[in-house]
């Protein structure tokens, strides 16, 4: 049987193959319109509640991407995109505490998941 956290790796792996339909020159990676393409649909939620204040979220991906590209080739691979998934899930972890603490929490003492 599958664990939660199995499952939830192989779908990370499994939507990055979904979008790495790439134009780069080398295969499995993701360029910028790709990368878009992901966090919109399938990571919108994480993506507004992330969003830092006073900032639109096409310079959010924006920044998000030119971040996560560290070789500058304007693809991103796995490494990179995982990695920005794990900030994105931190920032978005750590926000659900701040949720506790203004009141709206509920069971283990943070709220689950973006809201």
């Amino acid at each position: 049987m599958t664990s939660k956290l199995e499952k939830a790796l192989n779908d990370i792996i499994e939507v990055y193959h979904k979008y790495s339909e790439s134009e780069c020159s080398e295969d499995d990676y993701l360029q910028k319109d790709e990368f878009k393409k992901l966090l919109k649909k399938e990571a919108n939620s994480f993506l507004k509640c992330t969003l830092p204040y006073g900032m639109e979220e096409a310079d959010y991906i924006e920044d998000l991407f030119q971040k996560a590209n560290k070789n500058k080739n304007e693809c991103l691979h796995f490494e990179e995109f995982v990695t920005t998934l794990a900030k994105l899930a931190i920032h978005a972890h750590n926000m659900s505490h701040t949720a506790v603490k203004q009141g709206e929490g509920q069971g283990q003492g943070h709220v689950h998941g973006p809201h």
